[in-house]
């Protein structure tokens, strides 16, 4: 009886100071930290994509929306648009002497230009497009572009051209926002064509 309360007492001294030795010194309960700053790049190109496509970049009192995303101090002024049916952000940014380059894939539908009017591109034609991200005191925003032009959705681009047709009284000027205005409207945008 006496030895198993010796083994008892031994055994629980040994357990408790096995917790204090353990305590004294941190144990890793967590996996390593995974370097995020590809897909923050990703997601912040993304972001500036999407308000672009929903014709932000149209619209000068969507400069707000833009700002917390680019470097610049505002909007690029444009003479050309280029209509889009969709877009996809490469997955992997390249790293570059501590830049990031992010490819942006177009599938462009035509150009307009307020000039000329609209041009369309034969179905299926992609534009590519890379955008710079840099940081300035760990703040990561676009630096700039290869192709600056916005890009709006077909349906952000009709409903421009349709506000833009209202507000005109230069029937030449008119004449060319409607025939642009038809033209797109007759092309397909959907996102399966090749």
């Amino acid at each position: 009886m006496l030895s198993i309360r010796r083994v008892l007492v031994v055994a629980s001294f040994l357990i408790g100071t096995s917790g204090l030795l353990f305590a004294q010194f941190p144990v890793p309960t967590q996996r390593p930290q995974e370097d995020t700053t590809a897909a923050q790049m990703r997601e912040l190109v993304s972001r500036y994509c999407r308000l672009d496509y929903e014709g932000g970049r149209l619209d000068p009192s969507a400069w707000p929306k833009f700002q917390p995303l680019v470097w610049w101090r505002a909007l690029p002024e444009s003479s050309k648009i280029n209509v889009v049916a969709r877009y996809t952000v490469d997955s992997e940014p390249i790293e570059d002497h501590g830049k990031y380059s992010v490819m942006v894939h177009y599938r462009l539908l035509g150009t307009f230009d307020p000039a000329l009017g609209y041009v369309g591109e034969v179905e299926g034609t992609i534009q590519d497009v890379y955008f710079s991200v840099t940081s300035q005191n760990t703040e990561w925003r676009i630096s700039d572009s290869d192709n600056p032009l916005p890009h709006p959705s077909r349906a952000a681009m009709i409903k421009w051209l349709t506000a833009q047709i209202a507000l005109m009284t230069d029937e030449t000027l008119k004449a060319r926002y409607q025939n642009a205005l038809q033209h797109i409207q007759q092309q397909s945008a959907s996102p399966f064509a090749k």
